[in-house]
């Protein structure tokens, strides 16, 4: 019955459906802390194949000398992947993503940083501010870079952190750790 309705009215469906169902659907799609921390490990199958397939030339690979080509195809992979905001919480794994190439800024920024920590980063962490901005940081030579995956953009050197300014931290994660700032002032 449904396939005989024109995709317009379809869209209006499925529209409504998710405005009625929002609550249920944010519900269910909560994460624990521990579960956020999970999805950023370099560890998985998927990261690992990931990785294996964007360096396939840097066979093998040495991130002391290697690292920045990496991180830079790493990137351009991140920004292949259009971003999306949902008016609900809504977490799609790394697969669905790499089908779909489209992602919210917070999965985009878990991705990058599992990349990251799979390529040699010791200290790439998502970071959420307290308007729920989310970018990825990670340093490198003693170089610090900020990647905002809502822009796709990368920035490098104190400056970059200065973007906290207005808009201070509210908390940060990789896979080793989850540091909460919401109560600091």
């Amino acid at each position: 019955m449904a396939d005989d309705l024109d995709a317009e009215t379809k869209l209006k469906i499925y529209t409504l459906i998710l405005s009625r169902y929002k609550d249920t659907i944010n519900q269910n799609e909560s994460r624990s802390i521990s579960e956020i921390r999970q999805k950023v490990s370099p560890y998985g199958e998927y990261i690992k194949k990931l990785r294996d397939r964007l360096l396939y030339d840097l066979v093998p690979y040495d991130p002391e000398r290697s690292f920045l080509t990496a991180a830079e195809r790493s990137i351009a992979y991140i920004r292949g992947v259009r971003t999306c905001e949902f008016a609900f919480n809504f977490w799609m794994s790394f697969e669905e993503m790499e089908s779909l190439k489209i992602a919210s800024a917070l999965d985009k920024a878990m991705l990058f940083t599992a990349l990251l920590r799979a390529i040699g980063s010791e200290d790439a962490r998502v970071l959420v501010t307290k308007k729920g901005k989310v970018f990825v940081r990670y340093g490198w030579k003693g170089i610090v870079y900020l990647f905002n995956p809502q822009s796709d953009t990368l920035s490098s050197g104190g400056d970059s952190l200065g973007l906290f300014s207005d808009d201070p931290l509210a908390y940060s994660f990789n896979d080793l750790a989850y540091d909460n700032f919401e109560d600091e002032d």
